[in-house]
Formats: structure tokens, C-alpha cells, sequence
């Protein structure tokens, strides 16, 4: 076999072009491999299949010198692959594949998955898995380097992968000084598998690579994955860690997806039950038939889930460009822009003010005729009342003795005054009470018209739009205010693009290994740019040693520079510009579009408001001005004057009764007492009492009947022996706080048997004590018979079965 050009050179060997076979290579060892490593290779060549060729650089024949020693193989060619970390961060991605976006991420991870489960459907195990065994192509397919490594078992004999990169070995691998003679497993290839899928979806973090929330050192990578400590997980109380800042959220992921991590990095999955290629493979089938295009850059792809883009808030707060800009010049809200927006913002007329609210009636109207009815109603009563009080009270000048009628003029002037005060004619009155409620309904309406609009007003609105436009257009300025101040950065940039070039992946650094590397990449420092003293050390595990390293490392790529002044802005530099632009544009029509819901809504409001307003003023001022009229025709309510005539009635009753009710001249007559609203002085009687009247004569009158004087009524008083005749079989009476001190018994009978009935002349109140200020315990119907129990003054006690109450006596008729 002859050899051409040579392709590669690491420290193991080179790779060099077959001459005449342009789909293969030949390895080379600078070192002639152990007879057991040229034993496994001779294994592996017997081994290949189509599937493994297909995804694998898998060797397919050993090579030997003249003498028969085994000096390398020869395997399938794998033209036009990166390194999957090339593909993991932004700025390495932007240069090999200035193209892909996260759905191309998202397809080559599904197709590292595929390859994982080829090669363990062979019956082989990885071993060695890490991001320099896996290449990208152009076209997102996925093949597997280094395949000599592998773990190998072909007739019963077993060849081991002795080598392993600890960021993507599970934990009951990392620990340890050698892999000589370990047996792997496909769970143990899960876990590195969940590893690179990982990086490859959250833009190059590592999964164990976060904020350390517990005591002590930070972790380093290795020492998190030993203690199980992800970085992502729920369960944040057990593994003491957080997101990295600049991470994408892993609500981002799909929640398959996410469960799927949880099991790939739980300390229980150690003994088995990490999640398998072939699930990979679902899980991100679903993601990637799940995505949607971001509306302000459309080279974001994210979830359907998410409210909003996860890539633009990370872009906005690193200032770091993740994924292509692709937008659509001149893009506006709806296809319509700020000039229609605007046009149908000005044809929005604003609403006439609403005014003052207008004064309530000055002139009544002519009242209504239920008001005048009971106006003149009104007035008689209020000339009987008042003519009964006048009455009352000459009665007690001319007829109540002397020493009572000193005490009953001041009463009665005391008792008219408490009555007309009290009387509650503004609340019984229907006509005043209306007016009461008119203007409360009228001074509410003046606390509406007069309060604040709620919400912004109409020219607040108006305002704030006049803002976002003044916004939107100086926009065109910003624009070129960027792209000139791009071009005069013109140097610094190309010194950038110059950095970007030299990837720490492939940097020979001492002390920086394969584990700092994935260290710093989950931090974002991916090239030489990225080497800044300040953010290296905020990089858990770098110290002021392996910083200076670093930054010695960039100072020697930094000397190789030469500005090309020829060289304009990159394209990809003028893209970010406009992308900015555009999205600033959309954002701002987005606001004045929403803008102008809202103005619509305050001038259609405002008018609804204004016009309510008037029509409830519209509404309320004839009611206004006809409860003025009405309740200026009916000044008084007419229970006042019921009141005061029967206080008139009362008082000229106990006028005559004192006056002329004196001792008879038949020995044994005492009238009956009179109650009043204070106990009278005891008379002197020179006989017992005679038999009371018969009751029909005490029904039909309001006092009791008055009796003949006897010269012996001049006798010296004695006290007043109560009424007695012989009880009733009725109920005892029970009086009540306020009943008089002395109780006449109903009494007729002509015989033990008989009982007294009377009948209600109008329907009338039944009280809990004989006075007009005891409670109501019930109404008795007009016309109803009832029984008399007992009398009391001018009350009687009526009832059916027992008794109800007290009712006044010129109410009722006797029943003969």
C-alpha cells in the first residue's frame, strides 16, 4: 500500500491518503502497538460491518512492515467533520458552521445518539467517551474517531479501553489512577452520551459545571460528577449547585427531556438504568417537532411552551451573538408599519369633555294629585289635632280639680312639644321619604361626575404613543451610528476574529487539560479572545497561576496579528447591527399597535361615561323637582296629629273624670280610678263603692260613666279601696311594666257562668300593657269577636282562648 498526504498528526500517530483508494486512510503509530493491541486491531478488522462503517472511522485491515510486525490499519475516510466541540459554543460554531441553528444542535445530537446505539448493538462498549472521539459534518451527521480505544470482545476474549476523559466518565469511574483491565458497560457509555447532549443543547455548559452553594472549595468538574452534584437538577437541597449565569433555562428542554437527565445523573442510575440511545433518539424526535421560530430573529428556534425566546433574553444580557441573525429588512408589525399605525392612531378623534354637573331644579312643579289628596287629608287632621289639644286643655282648666290642674297644663304643653318633634314625618311621610331619596340618588351622581376617570385618560395615552414613535424614528440614525462606530473599530474586531481562530480545545497549555477545557467552556471561554483576566477568575478552580498561564498563551497569538486596513466590516458584525435594529423596530410597532387598542378603548369609555352621566342627570331632575313639589304640600306626617289627638283625647278624658267623678250619694258607690301617666292622690270615700255600670254602658264610652255627687263626698278623704266584684273564670291577668296600679275586672255577669264579648269596630293594635306606648303584640281584625278579660282605665284586656293584649275601649263593641 502507498501512502500520500498526510492528513493528521497527533501523539499517537499520523493519518495519511491511500493512494488509489480515495474513500480510505491508513494510521500510522509513530510506535509499534503491543502484540495485544495488534491482536485487537486484527479483531476489530473482522468485526466491521456496514452499520459500523457507516458511522465509524472502524478499521477494516492491519498494516505490516516487510518483517510481518503490525505498524497501523486502514479505515473508512471521514472528510469534512469537525470535533463536536466545535459545534458545542458559539463563537467555534459561528466559524465551522456559520449556518446551523438550534434545530441543526438538536439533529446532531438525535444522530450521536444513533451512533452510540449502533455501536452498542454490535456488542461493543465505547468506553472512552468525550468530545474529541465524536465528529460533525455539514450536514449534521455524526461519526465516531479513535475507534481503536473501543472496548472490544470477539471470541470470548475481551480487550479493554484503558483511557478515559473524566469530564464524561460516570462517577464510579472517576477516582481512579488507572482503567487498566475495568470492565465499561453501555449504562456506563449512557452516561458520557448524556454528557455531550447535554452541551450540545444548553450551547456548551456541562451539566456538573455550576454556582457551588455549599461549604467550602468549589467542585471541580470530576469532583461534582463523583458526588452526583447536577448542576440542573430539582433537587438543588442535595446537590448544592445552580446554573452557571448566560445558561439556557432548562425549562427550555421538553419535559421528557428533562426527566431523561434527571435519570442519566441521579446516584441511583450507578447500578443500572440510565436512559439508552434509542430513548435519546424519541426524546429529541419530540423536541425537535416541537419548535417555533422567534418573531424577532429568525435564526432563534425554541420551544412551543415558552412565552417568549430564551436565546434573545441570553444574547441581550451577554452581549454575545449564539446563533445566525436571519431577519427580513423593512419586517414590521402585521405587514402594516408605523406610517399605517400611525394614520389609524391619528383618525382617533378625542371625546368631548364631559362638563359640569348641571344644578339640581329651582323651581317645584305642580304637585301630583296622590300629594294634594293627602295634603288636604293632612290638613283637616292637622286642624282637628290641633283644635282636640285647645280643647284638652280648656277642659282641664275648667273642669280637673284644682290641685291636678296645676300639674296637667305643663304636661300636656310637654307631651304636645315631644310629640311634634318626634313624630318622624320626614321618615313616615311617603312624599318626604321620596325627597330623601332623591337626593341621595342626586348626590351621588355629583360624587360620579366629579370623580377621576379610572385608568390612564385619553391624553395620557396619546402621550405615551407620541413617545414610542419619537423612538421609532431615530431609529434609521442608530442604525448608522453602529455601523460607523463598526468600522472604526475595524482593528479591534479583526484582533477578535484573530483570537477566535485558536480553540483551547486544541491548545497545548501546561496544566490545562481536557477537564479545564470543559471547565471553561461551560463558562463561555471557548478561544483565545475569550482570555480575560477577570473572567477567568470568576471560573471556580483558576487561580492567579493558570490564569497567567492563559493569558501568556493569548499574548502569543495576539503578537502573530496584522491589521489588514483594506479589510472591511465583517458581514456577520454588519447582520448583529440590523438584527438589533429590526428588533427594536418590531418591538416599538408592537407597543403603538397595542397602544391603539387601548386609546380606542379609553375614547369608547370616556364616551359611555359621559353619556351615562348625562342620562342619569337627565333622569333625575323631573324626579327632583316633583318630590320638592310633593313633599312641600305635605309638610307634617299625619301620625303627629293621630298622636296629638288622641294625647288630647286622654288628657280632657282625665280632665273629666277628675272633675266630676267624685263621691255618689248612694252609700257604697266608688267609681272606678282613672290611670294616668302618674298615680292620683287617693280620694276620700264615706261609703263602699255601689255595683259597677253594666259593661255594654263601659264598652260605649271612653271613660267610665259618671255618677251622681252625695252630700257625703264633702267628708274627709279616706283611701280608695279597689273595685272589687267576683272574678271571671278567665286566665289571671299578667300586667305589663307599664299598667296601672289598679285593675278592674271584667265583670257583667249575671251568674257565675256568664262572660263578657265585644267585637272590633275597625281593625285596631293589640299592646302588651293599657297605654298607647306598651309594644303591639298583634293587629285585631275589624269585626272579630273577642273576650273580655279585664279593664284598666280606658283599655280593655281582649282574647279568645286567653288573653292577647290591650286595646283601647272606644275601639270595640259590646256584645249584648
Amino acid at each position: 500500500m502507498t501512502l500520500g498526504n498526510e492528513l493528521g498528526r497527533g501523539g499517537e500517530g499520523a493519518v495519511f491518503d491511500v493512494v488509489g483508494q480515495p474513500d480510505a486512510v491508513a494510521k500510522i503509530y509513530l510506535k509499534p502497538p503491543s502484540a495485544q493491541h495488534a491482536a485487537k486491531l486484527s479483531a476489530m478488522a473482522g468485526m466491521a460491518t456496514p452499520p459500523l462503517l457507516k458511522i465509524a472511522a472502524w478499521p477494516t485491515g492491519t498494516l505490516r512492515d516487510p518483517s510481518g510486525t503490525v505498524v497501523g490499519f486502514t479505515m473508512p475516510k471521514v472528510g469534512g467533520h469537525e470535533p463536536v466541540f466545535k459545534l458545542y459554543g458559539p463563537k467555534l460554531r459561528m466559524q465551522q458552521f456559520p449556518t446551523a441553528d438550534w434545530r441543526f444542535l438538536i439533529h446532531a445530537a438525535a444522530n450521536a445518539a444513533r451512533s452510540f446505539s449502533t455501536v452498542h448493538a454490535a456488542g461493543l462498549v465505547i468506553g472512552d467517551v468525550n468530545h474529541g472521539n465524536l465528529v460533525v459534518g455539514q450536514d449534521a451527521t455524526v461519526r465516531m474517531i479513535d475507534c481503536d480505544s473501543f472496548q472490544v470482545t470477539r471470541g470470548g476474549k475481551t480487550w479493554f479501553c484503558e483511557v478515559g476523559v473524566g469530564t464524561h466518565q460516570p462517577p464510579e469511574m472517576q477516582g481512579r489512577s488507572s482503567f487498566a483491565g475495568v470492565v465499561r458497560t453501555p449504562n456506563q457509555d449512557s452516561f458520557g452520551l448524556a454528557v455531550i447532549i447535554f452541551q450540545l443543547l444548553c450551547i456548551a455548559r456541562h451539566p456538573f459545571a455550576g454556582r457551588y452553594k455549599g461549604a467550602g472549595e468549589p467542585p471541580s468538574i470530576e469532583d461534582a460528577i463523583q458526588a452526583s452534584r447536577y448542576a440542573y437538577s430539582r433537587n438543588r437541597s442535595r446537590t448544592a449547585m445552580e446554573p452557571p449565569p448566560g445558561s439556557l433555562p432548562i425549562d427550555a428542554l421538553t419535559p421528557t427531556i428533562q426527566d431523561l437527565f434527571e435519570k442519566a445523573f441521579d446516584p441511583g442510575s450507578v447500578r443500572g438504568g440510565r436512559p439508552d440511545a434509542n430513548r435519546w433518539v424519541t426524546a429529541l424526535g419530540e423536541l425537535a417537532s416541537d419548535l417555533r421560530v422567534c418573531g424577532a430573529n429568525g435564526g432563534h428556534y425554541y420551544r412551543k411552551g415558552l412565552s417568549a425566546c430564551p436565546w434573545c433574553a441570553i444574547e441581550n444580557a451577554s452581549g454575545i451573538t449564539l446563533f445566525p441573525v436571519v431577519f427580513r429588512p423593512g419586517a414590521s408589525v402585521g405587514a402594516t408599519g408605523m406610517a399605517a399605525l400611525w394614520q389609524e392612531v391619528s383618525k382617533v378623534p378625542d371625546p368631548p369633555p364631559v362638563g359640569q354637573c348641571p344644578p339640581p331644579p329651582g323651581a317645584a312643579l305642580t304637585p301630583s294629585p296622590p300629594a294634594q289628596a293627602l295634603a288636604g287629608v293632612g290638613g283637616s287632621l292637622k286642624t282637628a289635632a290641633w283644635a282636640s289639644v285647645g280643647a284638652s286643655v280648656l277642659a282641664t282648666l275648667i273642669i280637673a280639680p284644682p290641685d291636678l290642674r296645676a300639674l296637667m297644663v305643663p304636661a300636656i304643653g310637654v307631651i304636645v312639644f315631644v310629640i311634634h318633634r318626634n313624630g318622624g314625618a320626614a321618615l313616615q311621610n311617603p312624599f318626604r321619604q321620596r325627597l330623601v331619596e332623591v337626593k341621595r340618588d342626586w348626590e351621588t351622581l355629583q360624587r360620579a361626575w366629579s370623580a377621576p376617570v379610572p385608568g390612564p385618560t385619553v391624553a395620557e395615552i396619546r402621550a405615551g404613543l407620541q413617545r414610542i414613535k419619537a423612538q421609532h424614528d431615530v431609529l434609521p440614525d442608530e442604525r448608522a451610528r453602529r455601523l460607523q462606530k463598526l468600522n472604526e473599530q475595524r482593528r479591534q474586531k479583526q484582533l477578535e476574529d484573530h483570537l477566535d481562530r485558536f480553540s483551547l480545545a486544541n491548545a497545548k497549555i501546561p496544566g490545562i487539560g481536557p477537564t479545564r477545557v470543559a471547565t471553561l467552556a461551560s463558562h463561555g471561554i471557548d478561544t483565545a479572545s475569550d482570555i480575560i483576566r477577570h473572567r477567568l477568575l470568576a471560573v471556580p478552580g483558576f487561580g492567579p497561576a493558570t490564569v497567567s498561564k492563559l493569558l501568556a498563551w493569548r499574548q502569543s497569538h495576539e503578537m502573530t496579528f496584522r491589521f489588514d486596513p483594506n479589510r472591511g466590516v465583517s458581514p456577520s458584525e454588519i447582520a448583529v447591527v440590523e438584527r438589533d435594529i429590526a428588533t427594536q423596530r418590531t418591538k416599538l410597532e408592537r407597543e403603538v399597535a397595542a397602544g391603539l387598542t387601548r386609546l380606542r378603548a379609553a375614547v369608547a369609555a370616556h364616551t359611555a361615561r359621559r353619556q351615562a352621566l348625562e342620562g342619569r342627570a337627565a333622569e333625575l331632575l323631573p324626579q327632583f323637582a316633583q318630590a320638592l313639589a310633593d313633599a312641600a304640600v305635605v309638610p307634617e306626617d299625619r301620625t303627629t296629629h293621630k298622636r296629638l289627638l288622641a294625647m288630647s283625647g286622654a288628657a280632657a278624658a282625665l280632665a273629666v273624670v277628675t272633675g266630676i267623678g267624685g263621691p255618689s250619694s248612694s252609700p257604697g258607690h266608688n267609681p272606678p280610678p282613672v290611670a294616668t301617666s302618674r298615680p292620683a292622690a287617693p280620694m276620700a270615700m264615706p261609703s263602699p263603692p255601689p255595683p259597677p255600670p253594666p259593661p255594654a254602658q263601659q264598652i260605649q264610652t271612653a271613660r267610665p260613666a259618671p255618677v251622681e255627687r252625695s252630700p257625703q263626698m264633702a267628708e274627709p278623704a279616706r283611701p280608695v279601696q279597689p273595685w272589687r266584684t267576683e272574678p271571671v273564670e278567665a286566665p289571671p291577668l299578667v300586667p305589663g311594666p307599664s299598667l296601672p296600679p289598679v285593675l278592674n275586672p271584667a265583670s257583667a255577669a249575671s251568674g257565675p257562668g256568664d262572660v263578657e264579648h265585644v267585637t272590633m269596630r275597625q281593625a285596631a293594635n293589640v299592646r302588651s300593657a293599657a297605654n298607647g306606648n306598651s309594644a303591639v303584640v298583634r293587629t285585631a281584625p275589624s269585626g272579630v269577636r273577642l273576650r273580655v278579660f279585664a279593664r284598666a282605665g280606658g283599655w280593655v284586656q281582649v282574647g279568645e282562648g286567653e288573653p292577647w293584649g290591650w286595646v283601647y275601649s272606644g275601639l270595640v263593641d259590646a256584645i249584648p
